[in-house]
């Protein structure tokens, strides 16, 4: 994310119905500071997602399974199955939720990052540097409600058909 001038910052969070995650804030050591999968890696998958999915289980019940869902970053390392990220999910027994590549739809923290960028957009103060931008990143998370979240993921099954319909796939295939 970023506005203006200032120097993009990057993010993880989490949501599920009943749950949303603390934010985090990754520092990129790639090509003008995009981050990579070694920092997704480091900073993201080995110190928090145990602790999430066990949180999304308490939260669902007894015999149930969270599903995890990643967006389409190529630091995610979605295109092949050897690269250090997903060798890591694949040791820890970590599945990740079969989803189109590129079906923002489809994944409920792309309408979060898209509220998000809209209250940025909104500010009567724009962040000028990358401290004000975590910050103001920071403070829209901590704002969405997590009824509105919950809307979100009860909404699924709407966009799954609705993105069937509109390829032309049957539930055949």
């Amino acid at each position: 994310m970023h506005r203006g001038g200032t120097i993009p910052v990057h993010f993880f969070g989490a949501v599920g119905y009943g749950y949303k995650s603390l934010l985090i804030n990754i520092y990129g050591t790639g090509k003008s500071g995009a981050f990579t999968q070694t920092d997704y890696l480091g900073q993201v998958l080995k110190p928090y997602i145990q602790d999430f999915l066990a949180a999304f289980a308490a939260v669902l019940g007894p015999g149930k399974t969270p599903q995890f869902m990643e967006d389409g970053n190529s630091a995610h390392g979605h295109k092949t199955t050897s690269n250090i990220c997903a060798t890591w999910r694949t040791s820890m027994g970590i599945t990740l939720f079969p989803h189109p590549a590129v079906s923002p739809d489809m994944n409920p923290i792309e309408k979060c990052w898209r509220r998000i960028k809209q209250a940025l957009h909104r500010r009567l103060r724009q962040p000028t540097t990358e401290v004000q931008m975590v910050v103001a990143v920071l403070e829209e998370w901590d704002k969405i409600p997590q009824e509105w979240i919950n809307g979100l993921i009860e909404q699924q099954d709407f966009w799954v058909h609705d993105l069937i319909k509109r390829c032309g796939w049957s539930t055949a295939n």
